[in-house]
C-alpha cells in the first residue's frame, strides 16, 4: 500500500506544465508491432489458466494497447478483458484527493483550515492538522502500524479477511490515533489520513465518498464502471478475484471483509480508466479549467514529490505523474508521461504479477519508440 517501489528520481512539477523538445503530435508509432512485443513479454509472465493482468497504453487520448492475460476468474475460467474490474488499492487516492480538490474549488471546504473544523471529534494532536497537510502525507499521520490498532489479547488487528471493523469502529479508532511527528516537517505515507479524508468529503457534502465522486467525477467522464466499494457484500459485475500463490503453485482467493474507503477502495478497469487519463488533459471536472488539473498535479514543497494522490517523478530522464497500488492480491499502476502524451495502466489480481514491473516494461518499449 506504498509508492516505495514507484520512486526513481523527483522533479518540480513545472516539467508537466512546459513544452519539451519532444513533439508528441509528429510521432508515427509502429503500434502493431509494439503489440506484438507487449504480448510477447506478457506471455512469458502470466500463464493464461492462472491471474493475470488488463494493459493499456494511452497514446494521444487513444489506447494503442489494451489486452488482459490470464484469468479474472479460477473457478468458472473467465478469462480478463479490457471490461474486467479490478480493486486499485492505493491508486484510489488520487480520486480521494480529487474529491477534496473540487470541494475547495466550490469554496465550501479550506485546505487550510484544522481538519477538527471538519472532524471535531478527532483527538487533539497538539498541532494545527490541516486537510492540505493530509492530502501531502506530512500531517504527522501514521499508518496501519499504529499502536491504536492492537487487539484485546495485544496482537495485532490485521488488515486482510481475518479481522473485521464496520467503518464507524474504524473512525473511531482512526479519531484515537495521535501522531508521528510534528506537521509540515516531513513526508510519511499515511493511508489514515485518506480514510480521514473521505470522512471530510462526508461531512462537507453531506454525502459520502462514493456518493460524491459518483456524482462529481465518475457521472461527468462516463466512467460507468468505476466506485468507491464501501459495501463488501455488494455485486459488482464483471469483478475478477484477487488470488494469493501458495508454495505448491495453486492459487487461493485473497479477499477483505472491510469497507472503508478513501486510502483506497477504487473499483476500475480500462475500459474506463482512458477516460480518468484525457481528463489530465481537458479537464470537464468542477468548473472546467486547467487550475483544477495544475492543482492536484502540484506537489508540496516538504512532500517528496506527492501531489494529491499522485507521485510527481521520472523515469530516467522523462517525467511522470502517477500511483500503484496492492491489496488482497491486487496490485496495480498508472503513469503518465505528459511530454509524450503517453500513459500506462497495469492492473494484477494476483501476489505473483507486479504491475509496477510489468508496466513500467511495456511503457518503456513505446518511450524507447517514441524517442527515435
Amino acid at each position: 500500500m506504498t509508492i516505495s517501489d514507484l520512486r526513481v528520481i523527483l522533479v518540480p512539477a513545472l516539467l508537466y506544465a512546459i513544452a519539451g523538445s519532444y513533439d508528441s503530435s509528429a510521432a508515427e508509432l509502429p503500434y502493431t508491432k509494439l503489440s506484438v512485443a507487449v504480448d510477447k513479454l506478457l506471455s512469458a509472465q502470466i500463464e493464461p489458466q492462472n491471474p493475470g493482468c488488463a494493459i493499456g497504453i494511452i497514446h494521444q487520448g487513444k489506447y494503442v494497447h489494451k489486452a488482459g492475460y490470464g484469468m479474472a476468474n479460477l473457478e468458472y475460467n473467465i478469462p480478463i478483458t479490457s471490461s474486467t474490474v479490478f480493486r486499485t488499492g492505493s491508486l484510489s487516492k488520487q480520486f480521494t484527493a480529487m474529491s477534496i480538490a473540487l470541494l475547495a474549488e466550490k469554496g465550501v471546504l479550506d485546505l487550510d483550515a484544522d481538519v477538527h473544523k471538519y472532524l471535531p471529534d478527532l483527538i487533539d494532536y497538539g498541532y494545527k492538522v490541516t486537510v492540505r497537510q493530509m492530502i501531502h502525507h506530512i500531517a504527522g499521520m501514521a499508518d496501519y502500524e499504529h499502536a491504536i490498532f492492537k487487539k484485546s489479547d495485544g496482537s495485532d488487528f490485521r488488515f486482510g479477511n481475518q479481522d473485521f471493523m464496520s467503518i464507524e469502529e474504524f473512525y473511531k479508532k482512526v479519531a484515537k490515533a495521535g501522531l508521528k511527528h510534528e506537521p509540515e516537517t516531513k513526508y510519511l505515507y499515511s493511508n489514515l489520513s485518506y480514510f480521514l479524508l473521505s470522512m471530510v468529503v462526508e461531512k462537507v457534502s453531506g454525502v459520502t465518498l462514493r456518493k460524491f465522486a459518483e456524482a462529481e467525477i465518475f457521472n461527468k467522464l462516463d466512467m460507468s464502471a468505476t466506485l468507491f466499494y464501501d459495501n463488501v457484500n455488494e455485486i459488482v459485475p464483471q469483478r475478477a478475484d484477487g488470488y494469493i500463490k501458495l508454495k505448491d503453485d495453486s492459487y487461493e482467493i485473497l479477499m477483505t471483509n472491510l469497507s472503508w474507503v478513501g486510502g483506497g477502495g477504487i473499483f476500475t478497469n480500462l475500459d474506463d480508466f482512458i477516460a480518468w487519463d484525457r481528463n489530465f488533459y481537458q479537464n470537464k471536472l468542477g468548473a472546467g479549467t486547467a487550475d483544477l488539473i495544475n492543482k492536484v498535479t502540484t506537489p508540496h514543497p516538504v512532500s517528496n514529490g506527492y501531489a494529491y494522490g499522485l507521485l510527481v517523478s521520472k523515469t530516467g530522464d522523462e517525467p511522470f505523474i502517477g500511483h500503484n497500488g496492492g491489496y488482497v492480491g491486487f496490485n496495480t499502476l498508472y503513469l503518465r508521461y505528459h511530454r509524450l502524451e503517453l500513459s500506462v495502466v497495469a492492473l494484477c489480481n494476483s501476489t505473483d504479477n507486479n504491475a509496477v514491473g510489468l508496466g513500467q516494461s511495456v511503457v518503456n518499449l513505446y518511450i524507447a519508440a517514441l524517442k527515435k
